[in-house]
């Protein structure tokens, strides 16, 4: 079974394994935030099933992430390989320094809200989904921008969190 008839059926059985869509998302299709750490090294088939678990089944108009290596380039090719239109947007440590980060996270929620807008009509409508992998203070910075944001957007901005894999620590005797 290739990834992408594992991911459809991943897709089909989101509602018998009782993950159903978050009732913010009802009929509506998304544009995805996708972020982690640099240090994430999960195989692509466990990303594509985080992301296919988040998005619950709804249309993905478009997957962002910043570029980086490791959990963002994975991500990426996880969502290409899903079929997921995918846009990276690196940033631009030269000119900004030590802010770069922040102000990419800020142009990649303002081109997720962009292409959110642009497919709502009165008949359809489009939230942002922001997906956190485990990561590091980028990361961080992204789920809070988003939170700030997601209380003055004029489309509705949700923050799904991935949690890291459980690896139980031996108890100290």
């Amino acid at each position: 079974m290739n990834l992408s008839s594992a991911a459809a059926a991943q897709a089909a059985a989101l509602p018998s394994l009782g993950l159903l869509p978050p009732p913010a998302f009802a009929h509506r299709s998304v544009v995805i935030v996708a972020a982690g750490g640099r240090d994430l090294v999960w195989p692509q088939e466990r990303i594509a099933s985080a992301l296919l678990q988040r998005s619950g089944g709804r249309p993905v108009h478009l997957l962002l992430h910043g570029g980086a290596r490791g959990a963002d380039r994975a991500i990426g090719r996880a969502a290409h390989q899903l079929g997921w239109r995918v846009q990276s947007l690196a940033a631009d440590w030269r000119r900004y320094g030590r802010s770069a980060g922040p102000i990419r996270n800020r142009l990649l929620l303002e081109q997720a809200l962009v292409e959110a807008q642009a497919h709502n009509s009165p008949a359809f409508s489009t939230s942002v989904l922001v997906i956190a992998f485990p990561g590091g203070a980028g990361t961080a910075s992204l789920v809070q921008q988003a939170r700030r944001w997601s209380s003055h957007s004029p489309v509705p901005v949700v923050v799904m969190e991935v949690p890291p894999p459980f690896s139980p620590e031996p108890l100290a005797a």
